[in-house]
């Protein structure tokens, strides 16, 4: 009865026993089946055997771009019971939206697990082979191009505006809801350009149902290595990565906090978790606490300039 609620409920508790220690509760800001659901469940599994059977439990809850979860934690008590599993959506929806319900400075970031990336990908019927394929054209005959992205504001799309701004190009935005409509629409040729994940782009780019122009990470994606990364097209230092990681609430006890940053760098360092975690599109790339801190700083700025070149704000 109890395994059958906390399913319903979206909640996983493991294990379920020490109960002389408050359990640990992951929030995720989306539901079960996503990326970011993926790396809390794995930390789930790993993490009570380095923190004494301590009891922990994933507690997805989305809502708002995931601005319910990280509210949820800002306003939690500062034991460190609760902390946030998310991604850089947590920075972006800080300039998104007029009131995202929480700033920066209300979490302690803990550690930086992983990034995942996203690839500019076109319908065979474009004739683009290559990023400069596409931006010629663009330039060619500006706002004649369309790309879609998961939504305004999706991280895919800042990744666009900003090769956009670079390559001073006007192309049309379409935003969808949600990247399976949209890779649909690419691979059935009712779309010209897109801008997904590379997991997501991976299968058609390799059976030749889409062409992989470029990747937005700074190197290439190890399961497209013919795809160049965007710096690679004539774009020195281009880089848009999508980070995930473990942030707590501010004032949360310094013990709590290193003993975490220990324990996920443990975690995430081996062989097991590594594989898990790239099949879910996401590599390791580990940050402690004052680095993840600063690009934390970093990539607020950048989105907030983004946001701004985009003109989309939500209420």
């Amino acid at each position: 009865m109890i395994a059958a609620f906390a399913a319903a409920s979206g909640l996983c508790a493991l294990p379920a026993r020490a109960q002389s220690a408050k359990a640990l509760r992951l929030v995720v800001p989306y539901p079960p089946g996503g990326a970011v659901d993926a790396l809390a469940r794995v930390l789930a599994e790993k993490l009570p055997a380095s923190l004494h059977d301590r009891t922990v439990i994933v507690d997805n809850r989305p809502g708002a771009g995931g601005n319910i979860a990280a509210g949820l934690v800002a306003k939690s008590e500062a034991d460190g019971s609760s902390v946030l599993v998310t991604s850089n959506n947590h920075t972006i929806n800080l300039s998104l939206y007029q009131r995202p319900g929480y700033t920066l400075d209300d979490f302690e970031p803990i550690a930086q697990i992983g990034i995942t990336g996203f690839a500019v990908v076109a319908h065979p019927s474009t004739n683009f082979k290559t990023l400069a394929d596409m931006l010629t054209a663009a330039r060619r005959k500006p706002g004649s191009i369309s790309f879609g992205t998961g939504g305004n504001g999706h991280p895919a799309h800042l990744a666009t505006e900003l090769l956009k701004d670079l390559a001073k190009v006007s192309m049309q935005h379409i935003p969808y809801k949600g990247t399976g409509p949209l890779t649909a629409d690419l691979v059935g040729g009712q779309l010209p350009v897109g801008v997904i994940s590379v997991v997501a782009a991976q299968p058609f780019v390799l059976s030749g149902q889409l062409i992989g122009l470029a990747v937005t990470t700074k190197e290439r994606w190890p399961d497209l290595p013919k795809v160049p990364t965007v710096e690679e097209s004539g774009f020195p230092n281009y880089e848009y990565s999508a980070w995930m990681g473990v942030l707590g609430r501010k004032g949360m006890p310094e013990a709590e906090l290193a003993n975490l940053e220990r324990q996920l760098l443990a975690i995430s360092d081996t062989a097991d978790v590594r594989s898990r975690l790239y099949k879910q599109g996401i590599v390791q790339a580990y940050k402690g606490r004052a680095d993840f801190k600063a690009a934390l700083i970093h990539d607020a700025a950048v989105n907030r300039d983004l946001v701004k070149t985009i003109g989309v704000q939500i209420d």
